[in-house]
């Protein structure tokens, strides 16, 4: 069975993500949330007081039945899996879990990207393909995960130029294109699939609701042997992309 279409394959190698909706059973999404609010410091009946709640950072409930169980028991996998190709991919861990808390305001302002893989200075420790999960409804301005179209392939043609550890120039005004913004806006139960490239955030939480997602990371195998290679040839280790070109055709 395939999960994505050849347009679909073809969107993400031109875009570098590709949105799946439905892609959860509801009962899954209801349970993943009864696990994550074990660990929110906020009364679930009282929206007052998600505004600014915590903790911060990734809930420590990625080994939760709940969530583990969006990895084992869902198709996830075996998607990435279909664009990376068939046992090319590590075995996956566990989703993080993250949270965008409610502002309180509206004063809502536009989100800037960063690169997973790259928290320590000199350390390149990326992976190869994520997949958020919305495991509430995401309005427009509502914390969404974000990306921008086509920053996988401008961050691939700066590492073609530069060390895989120097990042100050992704940081440059200019870099992303503010048109190109895409903010994963839909409700629970989509899925993005987003390339290990893609300049990406969560953004600004203005609506009333806290954004609940959960993101997993997999990993080429071989990828400590290829990853300095990858921005020169980009998707020659993708069996389930190589011959697919950007208009949808094999």
């Amino acid at each position: 069975m395939s999960h994505f279409s050849n347009e679909e394959k073809a969107f993400f190698k031109k875009n570098g993500y590709v949105v799946k909706p439905d892609s959860i059973a509801p009962e899954q999404i209801d349970n993943a949330q009864d696990a994550v609010w074990e660990h929110i410091e906020a009364d679930r009946s009282d929206p007052q007081s998600w505004i600014n709640a915590g903790p911060t950072g990734n809930l420590p409930c990625s080994d939760h039945p709940a969530i583990a169980a969006m990895t084992t028991d869902t198709p996830l996998y075996d998607m990435a899996e279909e664009l990376a190709g068939k046992g090319r991919l590590r075995p996956p861990g566990n989703a993080l879990c993250k949270m965008v808390y409610p502002t309180g305001h509206k004063n809502w302002h536009p989100p800037r990207g960063h690169l997973d893989g790259y928290l320590i200075e000199g350390v390149a420790d990326t992976f190869t393909i994520a997949v958020t999960i919305n495991i509430s409804r995401v309005l427009p301005r509502g914390g969404g995960f974000t990306t921008w179209a086509g920053s996988h392939l401008k961050v691939a043609g700066y590492f073609q130029r530069h060390a895989l550890t120097h990042l100050s120039g992704l940081k440059a005004p200019g870099f992303l294109h503010p048109a190109a913004r895409y903010e994963h806006a839909a409700p629970a139960g989509t899925v993005c699939f987003w390339h290990h490239y893609m300049l990406h955030t969560a953004s600004m939480n203005c609506q009333k609701n806290i954004r609940m997602a959960l993101v997993n990371r997999f990993a080429f195998t071989n990828l400590r042997d290829i990853m300095f290679d990858l921005p020169f040839d980009l998707w020659a280790p993708w069996e389930g992309l190589r011959d697919i070109d950007e208009g949808g055709a094999l």
